[in-house]
């Protein structure tokens, strides 16, 4: 397959979603920054396009099978979205508060210790349960009643919300230097970084379906119940 370094990030994550892995090695941000193309993302990292293309086409070309979510009927995307990740976040924010307590409070006095991340997690839980509860009650009903082409306002709150987000997972990244715990940490603050890193994974995601695939297809005004076209299997 020949990828084309003039398509966007986003739509490239959509027709190979084991592409969001390459991505994320690289550094490039391929959800809220999802319009870029990729020789633009590339030049401003300035990464070698040509290392991230063979990357591309060999996992086009070998990778596993996996759902193409553009495909796939409206209301089953939005459950995917709801199963996937909105309850996994409403678990994992609070054990992550949790846990960044323990490791900034056994290690107050390492100067490593992730100082103020506790506060950044509470706000990033106040935050992102207030968005889902708007996705929930408001946006995502929007569109499974049909009327997805009327929601440019809610959808326009989102957008704005997911580049919040975005922010903070940089902020989370900063106070954990890129999620490297110290040679002498603990299996805790290990598991903490670890667990963070897998957040910051998980909500590009969570943020590349809706602004890339979820979104615009809603405000196409696309039927909820879309026959499938394209064969599926897990990613």
């Amino acid at each position: 397959m020949n990828i084309n370094q003039n398509e966007s990030l986003g739509k490239i994550v959509t027709e190979i979603p084991g592409a969001a892995r390459i991505f994320h090695e690289y550094g490039l941000d391929f959800c809220c920054g999802g319009k870029q193309t990729l020789v633009d993302a590339c030049e401003a990292k300035q990464t070698n396009i040509e290392k991230i293309k063979t990357a591309l086409a060999a996992q086009a070309n070998g990778g596993d099978a996996y759902i193409r979510w553009d495909k796939r009927p409206l209301d089953e995307l939005v459950q995917h979205i709801l199963d996937t990740y909105h309850a996994s976040l409403r678990t994992e924010l609070p054990w992550l508060i949790e846990l960044a307590e323990r490791v900034e409070d056994v290690h107050r006095d390492a100067s490593a210790r992730p100082t103020g991340l506790v506060n950044l997690l509470k706000d990033i839980h106040l935050a992102v349960e207030s968005h889902l509860g708007k996705e929930e009650q408001i946006l995502f009903p929007l569109i499974l009643s049909g009327h997805g082409e009327r929601a440019h306002m809610p959808i326009q709150v989102m957008l704005q919300e997911h580049e919040d987000h975005g922010q903070n997972l940089q902020r989370i990244r900063t106070l954990t230097s890129d999620f490297t715990p110290p040679s002498y940490a603990c299996n805790s603050w290990k598991e903490l970084y670890r667990a963070l890193s897998k957040l910051e994974v998980d909500l590009m995601a969570h943020i590349h379906l809706e602004n890339n695939v979820l979104f615009p297809r809603a405000l196409a005004g696309e039927a909820v119940h879309t026959v499938a076209n394209e064969p599926t299997g897990e990613e």
